[in-house]
């Protein structure tokens, strides 16, 4: 199995970093167009393509207070996959972020895609919309 994983640490506070993670406002404000209540148990949909048709819905799985959120994609291209785990730690900067998505059973395009993605809406996207305030969430992200 195959996992993607990303690092990065953010000038911001762990508290600031775990509402843009569970939040509708703060989800909306650096990945897409978001519904939830940000409730374990409860489901998350994500809005994607030109109009907001496509539909992602992911299970809030489990949540720690400014340190732990997973998700499982229950409709949508990640539906064979496995968690999409965030892990939040202070650090001497404000917050590191830890992402895995594991249960990959290749490294195929479509890994290498979701992989591409994932790194602009957290190095770009997420780390801007905390330090100033302005993400590039979809529709607004780049086309790779």
């Amino acid at each position: 199995m195959n996992t993607i994983l990303h690092r990065i640490e953010i000038n911001t506070e762990p508290e600031k970093l775990y509402k843009a993670l569970t939040t509708q406002a703060g989800l909306s404000s650096w990945w897409t167009k978001t519904k939830t209540t940000g409730n374990k148990n409860d489901i998350a949909t994500f809005y994607f393509g030109p109009d907001g048709s496509h539909q992602v819905c992911m299970k809030i799985v489990d949540l720690t207070s400014n340190k732990t959120v997973i998700w499982e994609c229950e409709s949508g291209p990640w539906v064979d996959t496995g968690h999409f785990r965030f892990d939040i730690e202070e650090s001497e900067k404000g917050a590191i972020m830890r992402f895995s998505h594991s249960g990959w059973e290749s490294a195929d395009d479509f890994f290498m895609h979701c992989n591409s993605k994932w790194g602009f809406f957290f190095t770009v996207s997420l780390k801007n919309y905390l330090e100033t305030g302005t993400g590039s969430p979809h529709p607004n992200d780049p086309s790779i």
